[in-house]
């Protein structure tokens, strides 16, 4: 799913709940319901100076060789039967905008209407901050599985100095199994998790 931004940190997935996924995700997950069979929670903090006037792009994807490097965190599950359910927070001064491939996903109809850190009219259109997702309250979730287009979080620094940031990631690694026939009450207890694109109409 796309980033979500929620008014309070959201309740993590549990074993024994379930998850159904829709709208274009890799063929093993689309339209499917999932049962989690197992949940782990753990913590990745991403530290990061952003020059003044300047902005790095951390890409989900994992880079060549493996392991985490400047730009690629590895947050794309490598098999099929685990889904990443993440938080983020983030903790300093520069503005974070979601991007799904090579484009910004929080932007207006119309045209020409998208974040753009080069304008000063649509340098704060689409992009969250600290005071949205704090690190220590998060708010902004997002979904991830395996060969699906990997996010990419832009961050930019408007400030006249260069300014760190954190991002911590609180990631519920969960083991997910493909659901029996669902029933009505199962399907009104399940989560429902769109793909980014069925958000971008």
């Amino acid at each position: 799913m796309a980033f979500e931004l929620h008014t309070s940190t959201p309740s993590l997935l549990r074993e024994g709940q379930w998850i159904q996924f829709v709208g274009g995700w890799p063929e093993a997950k689309d339209n499917k319901w999932f049962r989690v069979d197992r949940a782990q929670q753990l913590r990745f903090d991403v530290p990061r100076i952003v020059l003044s006037g300047a902005s790095i792009d951390l890409d989900f994807s994992v880079p060549a060789g493996g392991g985490v490097g400047n730009t690629n965190l590895s947050l794309i599950p490598q098999k099929v039967e685990t889904v990443y359910e993440m938080l983020l927070g983030l903790k300093g001064l520069p503005l974070i905008y979601p991007m799904y491939n090579n484009s910004y996903y929080l932007k207006l109809e119309a045209t020409s209407v998208v974040p753009d850190t080069g304008d000063a009219n649509l340098r704060y259109l689409g992009n969250y901050d600290e005071d949205d997702s704090p690190l220590e309250a998060p708010r902004l979730r997002e979904h991830v599985v395996k060969d699906q287009q990997p996010p990419v979080l832009r961050l930019y620094n408007d400030g006249f100095v260069d300014e760190p940031v954190v991002l911590r990631f609180i990631i519920n690694k969960l083991y997910v199994t493909l659901a029996p026939a669902m029933s009505e009450e199962m399907r009104q207890r399940g989560r429902i998790v769109r793909y980014h694109t069925m958000m971008s109409w």
